[in-house]
């Protein structure tokens, strides 16, 4: 499984934004309807997110040239949070106090997703989340558009089980250390289990944001799966740490 690479899709959010029923008349008033991009643009997590705020940038832009939304234009307000869970929520009550933006389209990890959500909740902003995310979660503001672990992490191992995935016996959990990897894991390491999977044959490592240096977790995990069992590495390490994890 790698890492997360759910994008927008542009049929998700021309209909989304069609179907946005609870604007403000001054909303409805304004020339143009303005839409929230909350992505890293800077940062960890750059390497992942800048190329979710081109993918919105590029369906606005094909639904402006369609008419737009209503006979409105679209109109992009782009902010960069860098990677920084606070600056998210600082963001994005920029966008929906300041910038007055009909809808926003963002965040990644699921902690940047969780510093936003009072604020949301608070102004009553509407969040299209656009990437797999762990569960355990569910609020009116938010729309879940990604995978939970029981549509795509469990049947990802359930095919490294099965002869055609390669009967994987051993299973390596490897992630970045936040919310989402942590969980997943959790539901993870509950479902080899009941599966007849020994805990002998799990091992979990985390490591922060950024982590580069991933020769001694290499090592451990060589061992682990040397020791005669066939072994599969389940990777929920998020931004550029995936450049030298895979190197």
């Amino acid at each position: 499984m790698q890492n997360r690479r759910t994008f927008l899709k542009a049929a998700v959010l021309s209909a989304s934004i069609a179907a946005i029923g609870g604007l403000s008349s001054s909303a409805w008033a304004a020339d143009t309807i303005k839409v929230g991009v909350l992505h890293s643009l800077s940062g960890t997590m750059a390497i992942s997110e800048t190329a979710l705020k081109e993918t919105a940038l590029m369906t606005i832009e094909e639904i402006n040239a369609k008419g737009g939304v209503l006979g409105k234009k679209l109109e992009p307000v782009v902010v960069d949070p860098a990677s920084d869970w606070p600056k998210f929520a600082e963001k994005a009550r920029q966008l929906l106090s300041q910038d007055k933006v009909a809808v926003t389209f963002g965040c990644w990890t699921s902690v940047s997703r969780k510093s936003v959500l009072p604020v949301y909740k608070e102004l009553n902003g509407l969040l299209f989340y656009p990437v797999q995310y762990e569960g355990e979660e569910l609020e009116k503001n938010v729309f879940y558009t990604g995978a939970a672990p029981n549509q795509q992490a469990i049947p990802a191992v359930e095919y490294l089980m099965s002869k055609e995935g390669g009967s994987a016996k051993r299973f390596v959990l490897l992630g970045t250390d936040y919310v989402y990897p942590r969980t997943t894991n959790k539901i993870l390491r509950a479902f080899l289990k009941s599966k007849g999977v020994a805990e002998a044959d799990i091992i979990e490592e985390y490591t922060p944001f950024g982590h580069s240096d991933y020769q001694t977790i290499i090592a451990k995990i060589k061992k682990f799966a040397g020791e005669g069992k066939k072994t599969a590495v389940i990777s929920t390490i998020n931004g550029d740490s995936n450049v030298p994890f895979y190197k």
